[in-house]
């Protein structure tokens, strides 16, 4: 499958239709949970944890943004996305205000007025096998504009693919997100979704393990996978936002509902190395 687009100065990026709403093949579909999540649960960023978790898990990554994009740690997205006509990236919808990163996705005059977004990777800086990884976001409201965040394999290769936070944005209300586990040739899905406003602040997880995915929001597991499929070779963290495609009915276009311009928020980003 063509990945399409490029990282700025860092070799070919992962998007393919696998990181939209919906992608082709056979899915097995969980029952969507809802869960009441407060923004102070913050298990990873200078919360006290267990000395058996502390055991498990080594922090291996940390970024706050207040130095901006490091290029050390992350390369931008450029080009189109595999599988989705309608959207564009450019590394100049990856910037950093006030020690927040911003993923914006308006209509840009450098592109003829085309809707473009903005995503990167942590390919520099942080590629393992199994993992811990939460990061702090939130996006703006806005129709036909999806935000991912995901693991895809360093060898560049698709599938598999762990997407922990999903929202195609169907009708932006941006009122859930979904997390799939992307295996097989013909793109076979477990995928779960759980409630939130996701217009506020809430961070979200993945711990990954042999065999086994659990899926965390604001400190508290919201769905477990257990499956042969869970992939077992290394990995990158990657958070993208992307327009969608026009006609398209999980992942459509901004409409006139849309709003000028609509942004994925990062605060931070925290990764851990599994302990042998």
């Amino acid at each position: 499958m063509s990945s399409g687009g490029t990282r700025a100065d860092n070799g070919p990026v992962n998007p393919s239709s696998a990181t939209r709403w919906v992608a082709t093949g056979a899915a097995v579909l969980a029952g969507g949970a809802t869960l009441v999540a407060t923004s102070c649960a913050q298990e990873d960023a200078g919360a006290t944890r267990t000395a058996a978790h502390a055991r498990k898990w080594k922090r291996v990554f940390y970024d706050d943004f207040s130095h901006g994009v490091r290029r050390t740690h992350w390369g931008k997205y450029s080009g189109q996305p595999g599988g989705d006509p309608g959207g564009w990236w450019d590394p100049s919808h990856v910037v950093a205000r006030g020690g927040i990163l911003q993923l914006r996705t308006y209509r840009d005059p450098q592109f003829e007025n085309r809707w473009v977004s903005g995503g990167l990777s942590s390919a520099r800086a942080l590629t393992q096998r199994y993992g811990k990884y939460r990061v702090r976001f939130r996006m703006d409201a806005g129709k036909g504009v999806a935000g991912i965040i995901l693991l895809w394999p360093t060898a560049d290769h698709w599938p598999p693919e762990i997407d922990f936070a999903e929202d195609g944005g169907r009708d932006g209300s941006r009122d859930s997100i979904s997390a799939t586990l992307h295996y097989g040739a013909e793109n076979h899905q477990i995928q779960h979704g759980v409630r939130a406003d996701f217009t506020r602040w809430h961070t979200v997880g993945v711990n990954w393990t042999p065999r086994k995915l659990v899926y965390t929001l604001d400190g508290r597991r919201w769905a477990t996978v257990r499956s042969r499929h869970v992939p077992a070779e290394r990995m990158e963290l990657d958070i993208q936002t992307q327009a969608g495609t026009c006609g398209d009915e999980f992942a459509p276009c901004p409409d006139s509902s849309t709003p000028r311009r609509v942004d994925m928020e990062v605060d931070w980003v925290a990764a851990y190395a599994l302990n042998r």
